[in-house]
């Protein structure tokens, strides 16, 4: 069983006292004479020592606060003043001074102790002084370190212990965590701080042996906790610190980093461990957390379409999903430290692609919103990317790297490239079809002249008298030679459209010369139709500002569409309004109208309402197209209204002549 300790063991507090030697002692006078003089200043204020080192000429190179505070001096007052001369009274200067050197001389001797008045503010008062000699081998010199004792009262080191002591008692009283001390086997010695808040045990538990250390560890963290314990009972000066899991009392199992130490006192023949136990549940629980959301970050990154990767300032790949990772052929271990301009870049876009992101982390040059730039995947294919890249600032600005996201454009540029080519090829069938219907409609119309000359020549009875039957004939010979010319003439404004060489000249138009001139020449259509044609147009109306060659062509198209869809006994309205600066004209039927989801394609080039083979009404689909054209031309509009049963009403608006 091993023996209750709940206090202090005596025999490790003497070895405490016995290792202040003089190699201790060396090291703190150097550290005070390096600047580095926290630990000793701590060890000197807290026990109110008064410590003086002297040089081999006794100046006084350092002077705690506790004897400078008796000389009514400052340390830095002091410093560089000969001890004997200034602090020391007349009558026991030169003993002591020479006991100092002597002491100094003698290379076997260490330490020595003796008694000698110094002069202080309220008089002279006698110390036992203890003498060190602290060597500096580097320079060749050796230091006197004195520790003066009040020897007429013996009160202080009782007054310096019970300070420690108080020291001691609050720090462990707020000590969050656990200090103990075992053994080889880990039966706990010594154990004091916040053993039922971490373990839930007593302290009881611990030191009379009913609890071994070993005995709370998780199963798992065990074989790792024997192993780490082992080194610091075999190691002297081992140290180390380790995160375990430990299982309280209640079974609920909780994180601690235990920070283990070799101790061992030359006055036992066994060595133990001492050891400092934090609680770091709440830790492991917020690094889990983040562990977590990592995690989940990563999935969203694999999910993601797109490719994602982030490059820092070394340009190496420190973040990498699985779609980057699919279209470079290597696996995440593979890709991630790896140089990204070095090991995944052409050679030919290699160098220029490194020396602009030097550029963007040196702030001089800030990377496009879109790039494209080609990727090697591992069987050396060239791949080519659109890359998104934004650059990585931490809190105070500085730059990072980079992130950035990236689409696979590779097939999608094949595509396009091929349809450039087939664009290509069909803008050339287009303009060698422009220039075939030019030629065809110029051979047409050659002789399309002649025919319908002298067929109107010929119904006219200018060439001689027709019977009935012929005057028929003749008639439908020259209504169809018309609607021929039409159909040449359309083609041939077509073709100057498609050209760019269609060319207007504005002059002032009489509207109603106008809609005359396109009655006139539908006259015969419109007698064989049997449809009533209604005119409100005035001649004193405005002058339009229009194209004599082209403008006719407008209202010719417009009524005979309207003529072509009513049906006989049928009617066609046409009326005109004033609307400020523009005349607003209505062509109204009333046809068959048309469904309301074909007027937005009614003004595309060759659309037609019913584009079967079978279709009742005859066209080419390019009239509306033609009239759209020639009065965006004159800046004006046009726009169909119609619903099916009722009727179409064809809205033209076009400038006053000013």
């Amino acid at each position: 069983m091993i023996a209750v300790n709940k206090s202090f063991d005596p025999k490790c507090a003497k070895y405490a006292q016995a290792s202040l030697n003089p190699e201790m002692l060396r090291r703190f006078a150097q550290d005070l004479e390096n600047g580095e003089s926290s630990i000793a200043e701590f060890c000197f204020e807290t026990t109110a020592a008064m410590v003086i080192i002297l040089d081999k000429n006794m100046y006084v190179k350092y002077m705690s606060s506790s004897i400078a505070a008796n000389l009514s001096y400052t340390g830095s007052e002091v410093k560089g003043a000969d001890w004997f001369e200034t602090f020391v009274p007349e009558d026991t200067r030169a003993a002591a001074k020479e006991k100092c050197y002597s002491f100094l001389s003698d290379s076997f001797s260490s330490h020595m102790d003796f008694c000698c008045p110094i002069i202080t503010a309220n008089g002279e008062y006698t110390y036992l002084w203890k003498v060190y000699t602290l060597k500096a081998t580097e320079e060749g010199t050796e230091n006197l370190l004195l520790i003066l004792e009040d020897a007429s009262n013996s009160r202080c080191l009782g007054e310096q212990v019970r300070r420690v002591e108080e020291k001691y008692n609050c720090f462990v009283q707020n000590f969050k965590g656990i200090f103990f001390q075992a053994d080889q086997f880990y039966n706990i010695r010594f154990i004091s701080g916040a053993i039922q808040g971490i373990t839930g045990y007593e302290s009881e538990d611990f030191l009379s042996g009913r609890v071994n250390w070993a005995h709370i560890l998780h199963p798992d963290d065990l074989s790792s906790f024997v192993r780490h314990a082992e080194k610091a009972i075999l190691i002297p000066g081992y140290s180390a610190e380790h995160s375990y899991r430990i299982v309280r009392i209640d079974g609920h199992v909780k994180w601690v980093n235990i920070n283990l130490h070799h101790n061992i006192c030359k006055h036992e023949k066994y060595a133990s461990i001492h050891a400092i136990v934090y609680d770091i549940s709440n830790l492991k629980q917020t690094e889990e957390l983040v562990i977590k959301e990592r995690n989940k970050a990563h999935q969203y990154l694999d999910v993601a379409g797109s490719l994602i990767g982030v490059v820092n300032t070394d340009m190496n790949i420190v973040l990498v999903n699985r779609k980057a990772c699919e279209v470079l052929g290597y696996s995440e271990d593979e890709v991630l430290g790896k140089n990204w301009f070095d090991t995944f870049l052409p050679d030919r876009v290699r160098n220029i692609t490194k020396e602009n992101y030097i550029k963007v982390l040196a702030g001089e040059m800030t990377p496009p919103p879109f790039m494209e730039n080609y990727i090697q995947t591992r069987t050396g294919e060239e791949r080519l990317i659109l890359w998104h890249d934004v650059v990585l600032r931490d809190d105070a600005g500085r730059i990072m790297g980079t992130i950035s996201s990236g689409e696979d454009i590779t097939e999608r540029k094949k595509k396009e490239v091929e349809l450039a080519k087939a664009y290509e090829e069909l803008k050339s069938m287009d303009k060698l079809k422009d220039e075939f219907l030019s030629n065809l409609s110029h051979e047409l119309k050659t002789p399309l002249i002649s025919i319908k000359g002298y067929s109107e020549l010929l119904d006219e009875g200018v060439l001689g008298s027709l019977n009935e039957k012929q005057k028929k004939a003749m008639g439908a010979i020259v209504r169809n030679s018309s609607r021929l010319k039409r159909l040449i003439d359309s083609l041939l404004f077509l073709n100057i459209v498609n050209a760019g060489k269609a060319k207007y000249k504005f002059d002032p138009v009489s509207l109603k010369e106008l809609i005359d001139q396109a009655l006139y020449s539908l006259d015969l259509q419109i007698k064989q139709s049997r449809i009533k044609i209604e005119c409100n147009v005035s001649p004193c109306e405005p002058l339009i500002r229009a194209d004599q060659d082209y403008m006719p062509q407008v209202f010719l198209h417009i009524i005979e569409n309207s003529i072509k869809f009513t049906a006989a006994g049928g009617s066609v309205f046409i009326d005109v309004i004033r609307d400020e600066d523009h005349l607003h004209i209505q062509v109204r039927d009333t046809g068959i109208g048309m469904p309301q989801v074909k007027l937005g394609e009614i003004f595309n080039k060759f659309y037609q309402i019913d584009g079967s083979i079978t279709r009742r009404y005859g066209g080419t689909g390019l009239g509306l197209y033609i009239c759209k054209t020639i009065i965006d031309a004159h800046d004006g509009q046009i726009w169909i209204e119609s619903e099916e049963q009722v009727g179409t009403t064809v809205h033209i608006s076009l400038p006053i002549y000013q």
